[in-house]
């Protein structure tokens, strides 16, 4: 049995996380780590002078996505080196973790942090895709974990005290690209695909940062291009921690570490950043280049499950967004500048359609949410783009600030109301 690269899907599957209020967005992609809003609502249309609560000037760029626990709202951002240039001393690099008051705009706190000196450069194809703040905080109310790549994870309380640092891996992947994994928070755990910095999966305690426990492959080598956040997923009485990796699917046991079951797939290649999606009875993993597949499998099972499970593969694939799963359809919006739909059940084309965008095709990184019968993508280059969330196609707007050109990388955040979105240079609410 080989035992380096598998993605996943679970036994009976519910995505879950920790026991977040339904008011509040506290990880990447929200509660359930998957996009989903219930009982939310915001603005189909903004703009500068639409619906627009307010706007705050951000201290550096990034790639990270804002998380709100309560009337708090948390980020990363960089700054001193790799801020749209090469050119510059890599020792320069700060780290900065902000907190804002959602009400009113304002910074409340904001704690500056020297990066390890051993990042990787600022240059190729990699790091100025998305900078050296990517990976988005978790929050279960009474902490914050920020991963900061070499620099490690850190713990802060609701007030900006540090609690703890715990360091991750410090060796850099072969394409030298960056890290961009968050962590996710479960049972007193904080899990992290550290794979391309540690050549690890790695569970910390919530409280003191020790290790619970890690994993490493036996393959160093075949790994090396998964950028994924886990998934957690629960399958009937058991919680599995998943993770897609080039054609594998990985399914742990969050309090042990030890492998449930895993999965051989045709998604490879490299490059494989979307999550694992989950929906009652399958689990659906995508990605890959320079060409991108999909792969559904049934939840449920132990050891290799690659062909008892299996239920469709397909061609059509995202290479950055993570889908989104409602009422059994797959939705993603891609870098050619289609919204695309999968019948979740086939793995059939729905419908893939060019996005109407003024002035220029949208390029996506970012992945969607679900809020009120609406498909909510963010472009990196076009701003906003609304389709209706079901299986015809209809596009609702295309939202953009006229007055940010920079790049929009980061997933958007919603609660109480609000939508969250935060470009290179600044961090806007939106909201009726």
């Amino acid at each position: 049995m080989r035992l380096w690269l598998l993605p996943s899907l679970l036994a009976w599957g519910l995505v879950i996380t920790g026991n977040a209020a339904p008011k509040n967005w506290p990880q990447w992609r929200g509660p359930n780590g998957d996009g989903i809003t219930q009982n939310e609502s915001v603005p189909t249309n903004w703009g500068e002078s639409k619906n627009l609560k307010w706007k705050l000037k951000l201290p550096g760029p990034g790639a990270s996505s804002p998380i709100i626990w309560g009337n708090q709202l948390f980020l990363t951002c960089y700054s001193g080196y790799g801020v749209g240039k090469a050119n510059g001393d890599l020792r320069s690099l700060m780290r900065h973790v902000v907190c804002v008051d959602t009400k009113t705009g304002k910074i409340q706190w904001q704690k500056d942090i020297k990066a390890h000196g051993n990042e990787d450069q600022y240059g190729g194809m990699g790091v100025p895709e998305h900078g050296y703040a990517t990976a988005t905080p978790a929050t279960d109310g009474k902490a914050v974990y920020v991963y900061l790549g070499k620099t490690g994870l850190i713990a802060f309380d609701l007030n900006g005290r540090e609690i703890w640092r715990a360091a991750t891996g410090i060796d850099s992947s072969r394409k030298r690209w960056g890290a961009s994994a968050s962590p996710v928070l479960y049972e007193g755990k904080v899990f992290l695909n550290d794979l391309l910095r540690g050549h690890q999966i790695l569970a910390l305690n919530k409280t003191n940062g020790n290790v619970a426990w890690k994993w490493s492959p036996s393959d160093i080598g075949s790994y090396q291009d998964s950028y994924a956040t886990p998934t957690l997923v629960r399958s009937g009485d058991r919680t599995d921690l998943v993770l897609a990796v080039s054609n594998e699917i990985w399914a742990f046991d969050p309090e042990k570490g030890g492998i449930n079951w895993y999965a051989y797939t045709d998604v490879g290649g490299s490059n494989v950043s979307p999550s694992v999606i989950a929906s009652n009875s399958a689990l659906y993993a995508f990605g890959g280049y320079p060409r991108q597949s999909g792969v559904a499998l049934k939840i449920g099972g132990k050891g290799d499950i690659s062909e008892s499970h299996k239920l469709w593969s397909a061609t059509r694939s995202p290479y950055v967004p993570s889908p989104l799963y409602y009422e059994n359809h797959l939705y993603w919006m891609d870098r050619g500048g289609y919204a695309v739909c999968l019948n979740a059940k086939t793995g059939q084309e729905v419908f893939r359609e060019r996005l109407t965008s003024r002035n220029r095709t949208p390029k996506f990184y970012a992945s969607p949410v679900f809020v009120n019968g609406k498909v909510i993508s963010i472009s990196r280059n076009a701003g906003a783009f609304i389709i209706e969330a079901k299986p015809k196609f209809k596009q609702l707007a295309q939202n953009e600030f006229a007055g940010d050109r920079s790049v929009f990388n980061a997933s958007p955040a919603v609660a109480n109301n609000r939508l969250y979105l935060r470009s290179d240079t600044h961090l806007y609410c939106i909201g009726e």
